[in-house]
């Protein structure tokens, strides 16, 4: 009985201690600079020997990394390489596909999930819109991302050096290639791109970009005939698509501030 009781005691303490654990690098990924021992304990309302002893257990696994000179903790290499490895897991299209049925049912047109490859972007996923007249959109169809607004919402979002490397080497004159530089800043700001007859002059188009981890992973895009789905109609779903693209980076684990 003696032994058993002790085991219980053990095991609620390990839990508390876990859980702990689990609040202080919830903490240090929440702050957006690193945090004092001191800062960690008034913010969980702990005592700051149980915040030592947690931060050395969490930093010995690299869940947590001080910085010698301030004495502050961030983020470990563990804990991000470990984040790494479950993002890899999500099923994309899974994940995404929900999303792209409700768009579906709310604008009636051809909704497509595209992922970058290269300088490139490739259609993963597509519904095409339930109208005798509609866009159709090929599964595994290759576009250069400086061409409709698929890549365009891509290619906004890259590094900029990167960015503008792929349009010099794309563009043939100086004019073109400010103008696109030009209309990438303009998507960056305004967070999607909406755009009528820009590889056909009878299709048109509205596309945000979708973000992982690690950066700009590809694009949400509505698309339907130019006479139909014009500009005040994809202005008028532009917010519906952003929180789609919203919500499908949060789910690939992309932090929206």
């Amino acid at each position: 009985m003696a032994k058993s009781a002790t085991n219980a005691q053990a095991a609620s303490a390990g839990a508390q201690t876990l859980a702990r654990g689990l609040r202080v690098v919830g903490l240090l990924v929440d702050e957006s600079e690193p945090q004092r021992p001191s800062q960690i304990a008034r913010a969980l309302d702990l005592e700051r020997s149980a915040v030592y002893r947690l931060l050395r257990e969490l930093e010995s696994h690299s869940y947590v990394a001080r910085d010698a000179e301030s004495g502050r903790y961030s983020v470990g290499s563990g804990l991000i390489a470990l984040s790494a490895r479950v993002m890899r897991r999500v099923d994309l299209r899974r994940t995404a596909r929900p999303l792209m049925e409700q768009l579906s049912r709310a604008t009636n047109e051809t909704i497509s999930l595209h992922l970058r490859q290269g300088r490139n972007r490739v259609v993963v996923d597509a519904i095409r819109a339930r109208q005798a007249v509609s866009h159709s959109v090929e599964i595994g169809d290759q576009v250069p991302l400086q061409e409709g607004p698929s890549g365009k919402a891509i290619l906004a979002f890259l590094e900029p050096n990167e960015a503008a490397a792929i349009v010099d080497d794309a563009l043939g004159t100086r004019k073109e290639r400010t103008e696109l530089l030009a209309a990438l800043e303009e998507i960056r700001r305004q967070g999607y791109v909406a755009l009528v007859g820009d590889r056909s002059p009878v299709v048109a188009g509205i596309s945000a970009p979708v973000f992982g981890f690690d950066g700009v992973r590809g694009s949400l895009t509505i698309t339907g005939p130019s006479d139909r789905w014009d500009k005040e109609a994809m202005e008028a779903h532009a917010a519906l698509l952003v929180r789609a693209s919203n919500e499908l980076s949060a789910a690939l684990g992309y932090r929206i501030d």
